[in-house]
């Protein structure tokens, strides 16, 4: 058989089959479905505000999941009394080296008593800043003793105790 007959009758075969699908679509035989249009956008938008809510509802979990997540910890009312106590310990600094560093050896004990390793951490910045203005080796500024104060106070918050940090900068 020649190659343009082929492809003449393939053209043929083709054309008839979109002829029938036409026909029998036209007809209704071929119909998608049975429901009226009406029904189908009902359903659509029923599923459409079923799947919005879905979603809102899981955006307002995970934002509640990631706020919960980067909240610093909490410390007990004990411990931010316990902090409490070792700020005001920063008064009584001796004016010599071995004084300080006898202090410093004290308020380290006091420190492994916190339970909240994150509020002992600020504890500790806060000593060391006034260790190195008692040795005479600088003072901090006051910007970074509120931010040290700040950062211990958040972990105080659900206690509901504010710790006071006396001033350093000077």
């Amino acid at each position: 058989m020649p190659r343009s007959l082929v492809f003449e009758n393939q053209s043929c075969w083709s054309t008839r089959v979109e002829e029938q699908h036409r026909q029998k679509f036209s007809e209704g035989i071929m119909s998608v479905s049975t429901v009226p249009a009406s029904k189908r956008t009902k359903k659509a938008v029923l599923f459409g505000a079923i799947a919005a809510v879905v979603l809102v509802a899981a955006a307002v979990a995970g934002n509640y999941w990631w706020t919960e997540h980067n909240r610093p910890s909490q410390a007990s009312k004990a411990d931010c009394a316990l902090a409490q106590q070792l700020v005001d310990s920063v008064k009584e600094i001796p004016g010599d080296k071995a004084g300080i560093e006898k202090w410093e050896k004290s308020v380290q004990q006091g420190r492994k008593q916190l339970k909240d390793g994150y509020l002992a951490f600020n504890i500790s910045n806060f000593h060391g800043m006034a260790a190195m203005k008692a040795k005479g080796e600088g003072a901090p500024t006051e910007k970074r003793v509120t931010e040290v104060s700040d950062k211990a106070n958040e972990h105080c918050a659900d206690a509901r105790a504010v710790i006071e940090f006396p001033p350093l900068a000077s």
